[in-house]
């Protein structure tokens, strides 16, 4: 067999390798930086935004924290004084009830002695008083739901000269401020029998000497007047009702009774 020898260094050629310098690179190029910044800003403001807002928020709140605190005390301070006002309203209110009750009962007074000089002013001439009784009052026909007063009626009887005295006699007694106008009426009117002797009974006032005259028996009955007796100070007085006018003016004076 044959071989082959090659020898590869032989045909070679040499070469030297020159090294050539290398070029230096210039600093890189930065690009332009201003996007990055606006894009910074851009994300930072709405984080500014959203911590200057907290602030301000978190100080609202404070002061409306500090102003509830400040409330509370003045609502505490105030139920204090409520709760005693409240205490001083419910003695000035037990006092106003006694004196209420106090008042009531002059008020509900009408004194005998007034009602009988009142009357005795009112009565005519030719007309004359035999009795006086307290009734228990009546009750109008034209309105049965009003009840006779508390202090009840009167019952007048007696005689008189004519029919025409006994109507004069009752419209006067109409105008008494002491009685109830309305519930004052006739019961009864009714001549007598027999002719009035002059001789034993004498004649009635302004009839002329003969003539006959026949005398009327007669009964009126009305109520007692329900008007407060505070209100009727000057007609008790006017009649002479000293000791009840004094002490109504005594609680009027001291604001009891207006």
């Amino acid at each position: 067999m044959y071989s082959l020898d090659i020898n590869f260094l032989k045909d070679r050629e040499v070469r030297v390798f020159e090294a050539r310098p290398r070029a230096r690179s210039g600093p890189a190029v930065v690009g332009d930086r201003r996007p990055l910044f606006i894009g910074l800003a851009v994300a930072l403001v709405p984080l500014a935004l959203v911590g200057g807002y907290w602030a301000v928020i978190r100080g609202q709140v404070n002061q409306l924290e500090a102003r509830s605190r400040e409330l509370d005390t003045e609502l505490a301070q105030l139920s204090s004084q409520l709760a005693e006002i409240s205490t001083i309203q419910q003695q000035i209110d037990a006092v106003r009830a006694e004196n209420n009750a106090f008042v009531a009962v002059f008020n509900e007074i009408v004194p005998w002695s007034a009602l009988l000089q009142d009357i005795r002013n009112r009565t005519p001439s030719r007309v004359q008083i035999v009795n006086l009784n307290q009734s228990a009052g009546t009750t109008l026909e034209v309105d049965p739901s009003v009840t006779p007063p508390a202090a009840g009626g009167l019952d007048i009887s007696g005689v008189a000269c004519s029919y025409d005295d006994i109507n004069d006699f009752a419209l006067v007694l109409q105008r008494s401020p002491l009685l109830q106008s309305q519930t004052v009426a006739i019961n009864q009117a009714q001549q007598q029998p027999t002719l009035l002797d002059p001789q034993t009974q004498g004649r009635c006032p302004g009839t002329a000497v003969g003539d006959p005259d026949f005398l009327i028996d007669y009964s009126i009955g009305a109520n007692i007047t329900s008007t407060p007796a505070s209100q009727l100070v000057d007609e008790l007085e006017r009649q002479g009702t000293v000791g009840l006018v004094s002490r109504l003016q005594a609680l009027r004076e001291k604001g009891v009774i207006e």
